[in-house]
């Protein structure tokens, strides 16, 4: 996912903001980078997808263990060894990322456009905004 930051907030026209605003702020920008994100992944998929993928997220452990079973040998694949050197933690934690990378992969294999894309709207739309919203603080 994305990462909101200061660096992000310079970019916008928001870099003044006051301290104690930031974190909130950026805290809504996630948000609706989620919600956009989540509306744009789901125009294409059916209510059975959806489901599945809600159950992932969720860490449901059968559906967890049906994505597992049918990756074969999910350790030496690319995908489960870079989440691995960039999560680090348990292989639980690891497992859970990479079914959902390899879920997506399968089922919506546009999903980092529509990461970029709504990124870009976002900023976009803040940077428009930004007189307004520095104003209203």
């Amino acid at each position: 996912m994305y990462k909101f930051d200061d660096n992000f907030l310079e970019s916008v026209g928001l870099g003044s903001m006051p301290a104690e605003q930031k974190e909130a702020f950026l805290q809504y920008a996630q948000d609706q980078l989620e919600v956009r994100i989540g509306e744009k992944m789901s125009e294409g998929l059916s209510d059975e997808q959806l489901d599945e993928f809600e159950k992932i997220i969720d860490n449901d452990q059968a559906t967890l263990d049906k994505w597992i079973a049918g990756a074969g040998d999910y350790k030496n694949d690319a995908i489960y060894q870079k989440l691995a050197e960039n999560i680090g933690g348990s292989e639980e934690d690891v497992l859970g990322d990479y079914v959902t990378a390899k879920w997506l992969s399968q089922n919506c294999p546009q999903y980092q456009q529509i990461i970029q894309e709504s990124v870009d709207a976002l900023r976009a739309e803040i940077s428009a905004n930004k007189d307004a919203l520095l104003a209203s603080m």
